[in-house]
């Protein structure tokens, strides 16, 4: 992935002075393009198909509820909370999630393409068969993430835990894993073909490894 700066606060986006902000009357006009959603809290809400275009959202919360096949390109997300909302199918390009907490969102068959997930918490998040190409996970807390069946290329994990992370059937292409602080996997060790894990991790991993790849070990 091109390095690039991750934008902190709404002033360094490079549309933020164009931002405007959001109408609750026309929260279903389509697309939303160059709008800032402040604080807004979303119950239930169906949004299925929703196009959202260089927006901003800070401080936005979202329980339950469905983005299925929602479209985010090039938006920006700080301190945004997701729970049990269904975010299945959507596709994500060129965005920035930074300080974001979601728990068990519904993301399987997304396509995730140039996104930054910065010091962000998931917890039970479903990427099942879903398709991640250059996406950067930094300082960032994974709890019983799921990407069973999905494809990763090109993805990272500086400075981030994971913690029970499932790669069940996973596909993986120039994975690199050096950088997470934690890893331990509760399911898909044979997926990690096509990942590259530092020396001090492959150790920590060996008994789980050898456990579910079927490698007896013993002294003498």
């Amino acid at each position: 992935m091109t390095d690039r700066t991750v934008p902190t606060v709404l002033s360094d986006l490079p549309y933020a002075e164009e931002l405007r902000p959001f109408d609750p009357e026309q929260l279903h006009l389509d697309p939303h393009e160059l709008v800032h959603f402040d604080g807004d809290r979303f119950e239930g809400v169906n949004l299925t198909g929703a196009r959202f275009i260089e927006s901003a959202f800070t401080a936005t919360q979202w329980d339950g509820g469905v983005l299925r096949r929602c479209r985010f390109t090039d938006v920006w997300m700080h301190t945004v909370r997701m729970a049990g909302t269904d975010t299945a199918e959507c596709t994500w390009l060129d965005s920035t999630i930074v300080a974001g907490m979601f728990a068990g969102t519904a993301s399987f068959n997304s396509e995730v393409q140039r996104v930054v997930f910065s010091s962000c918490k998931l917890n039970g998040v479903n990427f099942r068969a879903a398709r991640l190409v250059d996406v950067v996970f930094e300082d960032c807390l994974l709890t019983d993430v799921d990407f069973g069946e999905a494809s990763l290329t090109r993805v990272t994990f500086p400075g981030s835990s994971l913690r029970g992370l499932h790669l069940a059937k996973a596909k993986l292409h120039e994975v690199d894993l050096r950088g997470a602080t934690e890893l331990d996997l509760a399911s898909g060790f044979e997926s990690l073909a096509g990942a590259v894990i530092g020396r001090a991790q492959l150790i920590a991993i060996a008994p789980a490894l050898a456990a579910n790849t079927g490698i007896t070990v013993q002294d003498g």
